[in-house]
C-alpha cells in the first residue's frame, strides 16, 4: 500500500517536474542562441566604467554592433562569442525554472482566492516570481556579468574562481552588488512580460494565428521586446552596479543615484549602447517556443509563459 501511494505521488509530481525542466531548458537554449549578441550588449553597457581600456584614450572600443562582433572574433576567436555562457546557463536554468514554476503557482493561488481581474493576476504573479528568483540567484548573475565583461586580460578563470575571488576581494556583499536596482528592473520587467505575453497572445489569436508554437514565438518576441524597451535604462545601471569593485578596486559609484547620474551624463555626451530590446526579440522567440512544445506534452497544449531578463 505504501509503495502504491509513493508511486501515485511520483506520477502526480511528474507534470510539475516537467514544467520546471521545460522552463530551465528554454532559458538555456534561448541564452545560448543569442550569446554573441548578449555579450556585445554587456560589453557596451559596462565600457564607460573602464576608460583606461579605450584604444584612443577618448572613445569606447565597442561603439557599433558589427565592429564589436568583428573585434571579439579577431581577439578571442569563435569561442569568444560564448565567453561566460557556461555561467549564464548555470544561472539561467534554475532561475528560469524557478520563475516558470513560481509564476504558475502564484497564478493558481490567486485564481483559487478570486476577486482579482485576470490581468492583475498575471501582473502580481509575474512580479512575485521575479522578486523571489532575483533574490535567490543574484550571486550567479553577478558572476555571469563579470565573466562576460572580460576581454583579453582575464581576472576570473571560471565560476568557482570568480566566486572565490569576489568573496576574497569584496566580501560576501560583493556577490550581491546591484541587487537593489536588479529588483527594481527585473521584477517589473518580468511582470510586464508575463502580462504582455497574454495580451499579445490574445491579439494574435484574434488576427487568426492558430494556437501552437508560432503563436508562442510571436507573442513571446513581442512581449520581450516591449518589456526590454521600457526597462532598458535600469538594466544598464544594473550591469554597471554589478561591475563595481572588481578585483578589490576603489568603488566607481558610491550608490545607485551616482551611477544613474554618471550614465546620464555619459549618454548625453555620446549616444552608445546595443539595443537590448531587439536583441531580446530572438531570445524570447526561443524561450517561449521551447516551453510551449514541452508543455503541450505535459498539459495538452497549455503554456506557462516565462521571461529572459
Amino acid at each position: 500500500m505504501e509503495q502504491s501511494e509513493l508511486r501515485q505521488r511520483l506520477v502526480d509530481t511528474l507534470p510539475e517536474l516537467k514544467k520546471v525542466v521545460a522552463g530551465g531548458v528554454a532559458g538555456c537554449v534561448s541564452k545560448t542562441a543569442v550569446a554573441p549578441l548578449s555579450r556585445v550588449t554587456v560589453l557596451m553597457q559596462v565600457q564607460s566604467m573602464r576608460p583606461h581600456k579605450f584604444s584612443d584614450g577618448k572613445n569606447p572600443n565597442n561603439q557599433y554592433l558589427w565592429a564589436s562582433l568583428r573585434k571579439i572574433y579577431l581577439e578571442e576567436g569563435i569561442a569568444g562569442f560564448w565567453r561566460g555562457n557556461a555561467a549564464t546557463c548555470l544561472h539561467r536554468f534554475p532561475y528560469t525554472s524557478f520563475t516558470f514554476y513560481a509564476n504558475a503557482a502564484a497564478r493558481e493561488a490567486l485564481e483559487r482566492h478570486g476577486g482579482l481581474p485576470e490581468k492583475s493576476q498575471h501582473l502580481l504573479a509575474g512580479g512575485a516570481a521575479a522578486m523571489a528568483a532575483v533574490c535567490t540567484f543574484h550571486p550567479l548573475d553577478v558572476i555571469k556579468t563579470r565573466l562576460m565583461a572580460q576581454t583579453r586580460r582575464e581576472y576570473y578563470s571560471g565560476v568557482p574562481d570568480a566566486a572565490r575571488k569576489i568573496c576574497r576581494d569584496e566580501g560576501a556583499r560583493g556577490l550581491y552588488r546591484g541587487i537593489g536596482v536588479s529588483l527594481c528592473s527585473t521584477t517589473p520587467s518580468i511582470a510586464i512580460n508575463f502580462t504582455a505575453f497574454e495580451e499579445f497572445k490574445s491579439l494574435f489569436s484574434k488576427l487568426g494565428l492558430e494556437p501552437g508554437v508560432a503563436l508562442s514565438l510571436c507573442s513571446g518576441a513581442c512581449a520581450g521586446s516591449f518589456a526590454s524597451i521600457v526597462m532598458f535604462p535600469l538594466d544598464l545601471v544594473r550591469r554597471q552596479m554589478q561591475m563595481v569593485g572588481v578585483g578589490g578596486r576603489p568603488l566607481v559609484y558610491a550608490n545607485v543615484r551616482q551611477a544613474i547620474r554618471s550614465v546620464f551624463i555619459t549618454g548625453v555626451r555620446r549616444r552608445r549602447g546595443c539595443p537590448l530590446w531587439w536583441l531580446l526579440g530572438p531570445c524570447h522567440h526561443v524561450l517561449y517556443a521551447e516551453p510551449a512544445d514541452q508543455q503541450e506534452m505535459v498539459r495538452g497544449g497549455a503554456l506557462v509563459p516565462g521571461l529572459m531578463p
